[in-house]
């Protein structure tokens, strides 16, 4: 946008008067981005990188003994926007690496709230958790965490993102927009069963994962496919109509159920 057409739009909203749609494709250029979600607040990518504080990651306990071996699994208490930032510094430093030597990080699953504004207790009644964010403010409470995330990953990582019905549409948007969609690999449905009810709607009786690639073309990705023996009920129904075989055993099923592991 050129200096002129700055001026001119500052003219028009110190009058009042409305912008014709024409102003659409210089404020929102179609080269740049096919579609986004806008909303009140939202930052600039750039702006989250560069202004994040990154926080000294101070050892406070630990289990078990090393043996030698350089492996170590780490338990991190505190602001995860700022850790993150800690952590993608260590992964510029080389310090985050996997076995085979590449830098960052190979899955991330996060299950963050859901924007329910609700408070969570436990068991004995006791204070658990908040759900107290919402609307606009959820969504870059979020969306700032995913961008670290994204610098975070590994070229060859993968992430899943766990929620509910409220606000998986706006999210999935937000991560065509972080992470590509064309890195999409799955929105996977989480379904579970419920007690009966006699309420005037439909359950809820199903959470969301949405599940991103770094970059979908990587072809080292593992995917294991995990056979269940079929029900009494199913072969009393379906025996000698359907049968596959588990390569792995030689034996035939006639049901198969897929898992991600």
């Amino acid at each position: 946008m050129s200096p002129e057409q700055r001026e001119q739009i500052i003219q028009l909203l110190q009058k009042g008067e409305e912008l014709s749609p024409e102003w659409a494709r210089i404020l929102f250029p179609p080269e740049k981005r096919e579609y986004e979600l806008v909303y009140h607040g939202k930052e600039r990518e750039e702006d989250i990188l560069a202004n994040t504080l990154a926080v000294p990651l101070q050892a406070v306990r630990t289990f078990g003994k090393n043996g030698g071996d350089e492996w170590r699994n780490m338990l991190i208490f505190g602001d995860n926007l700022q850790v993150m930032k800690s952590l993608l510094e260590l992964k510029k430093a080389g310090e985050i690496c996997n076995a085979d030597g590449t830098p960052g990080v190979r899955l991330v699953y996060i299950d963050p709230p859901f924007g329910s504004k609700q408070e969570f207790k436990g068991t004995q009644d006791q204070k658990a958790y908040q759900d107290r964010i919402a609307g606009a403010t959820f969504l870059e409470f979020l969306r700032r965490r995913l961008v670290l995330i994204r610098e975070l990953l590994a070229e060859n990582g993968y992430i899943f993102v766990h929620l509910d019905q409220k606000k998986c549409h706006h999210v999935k948007i937000l991560m065509d927009e972080i992470f590509g969609e064309q890195n999409l690999l799955n929105h996977i449905i989480w379904s579970y069963r419920r007690w009966p009810s006699l309420g005037r709607n439909f359950q809820g009786m199903h959470d969301d994962i949405l599940y991103y690639a770094k970059r979908a073309t990587d072809t080292s990705r593992v995917f294991h496919t995990h056979y269940e023996p079929p029900s009494e009920s199913y072969l009393k129904r379906f025996q000698g109509k359907t049968q596959i075989l588990d390569e792995e055993t030689g034996t035939k099923h006639g049901v198969i159920n897929i898992c991600l592991c």
